[in-house]
């Protein structure tokens, strides 16, 4: 328990939990570890990302101001009332998994077929702020996996909640964040 000459002191702190820019800097790493470091490191990994791998996906963004959307469920009026913003190209790393054997009657196993895997893509927030771009679920992703052929995507984890140790450099910060999406069949989507 505080003592009453000490409650005094508590009052003083000032806490970040207004909306405003952050009071307190961080600054558990600067010994070996500061914001130059983190920025020389991003680029790093920019220049990887961007000019080594250059794996790109088209991202399909989902207007929500002007999509016509049911006032009682939320929902579109099928997939013609959906409303896209212009695609945007994205360097990141993916990864596609293996295709998986469904069937339409699971319970003689008849009517097989092959469903693509999830789609897991890393990027760095820096290329979403300089394109001024935002990732939100329910956006769907293209990959161009043939010269004919791209395979369409919806995002069902937009990476956003990318404070853990895996999305940070050292502890410091995030940098990027990890996209997952699942297939779509071109009857909900096509690109179109």
């Amino acid at each position: 328990m505080l003592k009453k000459n000490n409650m005094s002191e508590t009052t003083r702190l000032t806490f970040n939990s207004a909306g405003g820019t952050r009071r307190v800097p961080i600054n558990r790493n600067n010994l070996f570890f500061d914001e130059d470091c983190f920025q020389f490191e991003l680029e790093l990994g920019k220049d990887y990302i961007e000019q080594d791998v250059n794996q790109t996906v088209v991202l399909y963004r989902i207007d929500r101001e002007k999509t016509n959307v049911d006032s009682v469920y939320g929902e579109t009026e099928g997939a013609s009332g959906v409303v896209f913003k212009t695609p945007v190209e994205l360097h990141v790393l993916y990864k596609i998994d293996k295709p998986e054997l469904k069937s339409y009657d699971k319970t003689k196993n008849l009517g097989t077929y092959i469903q693509t895997g999830n789609l897991t893509f890393g990027l760095y927030q820096e290329t979403l702020d300089e394109l001024g771009v935002e990732i939100t679920t329910g956006d769907y992703v293209g990959v161009q996996v043939t010269p004919e052929h791209m395979e369409y995507f919806t995002v069902v984890n937009d990476g956003r909640n990318n404070y853990d140790n895996s999305h940070s450099i050292y502890g410091y910060k995030p940098g990027w964040r990890s996209v997952t999406a699942a297939p779509v069949d071109t009857t909900e989507f096509n690109g179109k």
